[in-house]
Formats: C-alpha cells, structure tokens, sequence
C-alpha cells in the first residue's frame, strides 16, 4: 500500500502558528484569542513526534479563514 504524501497542496502538512500568522496575516494575539475561544471553531492542534510546537492542520485552517473572514477592528481613538 503506497503511503499517503504528506505535502501543503494536500493539506497533510501541520503548520505552526508563526506559519499560520504569516500565511493568513493574522496577529498572534488574534490566532491565540481563537484558540483560547472554544465557540470559535478554531482547529485542534495535532501532535508529532519531532516537536513540543502545537501544529494545526494546513487544509483545516484554511476552511476556518474561509468560512470565517477575520473583519478589521474599529478604531476607538477617533470616537473623540
């Protein structure tokens, strides 16, 4: 049986969240408050033997993005 590749076109290749950060332009402090939101639907990490780092699903956090636009905050510093 031939083993599945594992590559970023096929979604098999875990990214790390400075990966994720660079790839959806997202900050840390976004990527790191939905992860810590249980509702936000954010991907659970997977595990692998060659790191402590969390790894996230290529494929599973590009649907999340996709299905789930980040939306510009508003500026409060103007309200004055």
């Amino acid at each position: 049986m031939p083993e599945e590749s594992t590559t970023p076109e096929n979604g098999g290749e875990p990214m790390t969240i400075a990966e994720i950060c660079a790839e959806h332009r997202v900050s840390r402090q976004t990527l790191h408050r939905l992860r810590a939101d249980p509702d936000s639907g954010f991907p659970d990490p997977v595990r692998d033997g060659r790191s402590t780092r969390l790894r996230y699903p290529r494929a599973l956090v590009a649907q999340f993005f996709r299905e789930n636009p980040l939306q510009p905050g508003r500026r409060t510093d103007l309200d004055k």
